[in-house]
């Protein structure tokens, strides 16, 4: 198996209103999901920012430390890449046989997932070989391992 690799983006945003006052965050996860023999190694740092305005204009950034979490190839059922319309974006989908697959990636320190069973990741266009490969790689590890059993 080739030592695939393939970097993610993840973003997410929250905005309050409190009376006179707005918070804006916005999380950003930049990530490199790395294809083993027996599974998927993703690794991912967040950064953190918060914007207030109100009395004052303040904007507070984080960087947060590395996480990395190990995907069973057991635990998946397949993966596709998939392109929105009248966009450049391209996004990398994992399917789940094991809801447990995903547990870790969504827990405190981890991503918000739409859906437990389904992992959407934002894939930079510049990459679109490099997903390309890691995808027909993936599938053709997942296919190998359900010939096994």
């Amino acid at each position: 198996m080739s030592p695939a690799v393939v970097p993610f983006v993840v973003s997410r945003s929250h905005d309050v209103i409190k009376g006179p006052e707005v918070t804006s965050t916005v999380e950003t996860s930049h990530g490199l999901l790395h294809l083993e023999q027996e599974g998927i190694r993703a690794q991912w740092s967040t950064t953190r920012e918060v914007s207030r305005v109100g009395r004052e204009i303040r904007v507070d950034s984080d960087a947060g430390p590395v996480n990395e979490v190990f995907i069973p190839l057991r635990g998946l059922a397949g993966a596709a890449v998939k392109k929105r319309l009248l966009s450049s974006r391209l996004h990398l989908v994992l399917r789940a046989s094991d809801l447990r697959a995903f547990a870790e990636l969504a827990g405190r320190t981890g991503m918000s997932l739409a859906h437990p069973a389904e992992l959407v990741l934002e894939i930079p266009g510049r990459d679109r070989e490099a997903l390309n490969e890691f995808v027909a790689d993936l599938n053709l590890a997942i296919a190998e391992i359900a010939l096994d059993t």
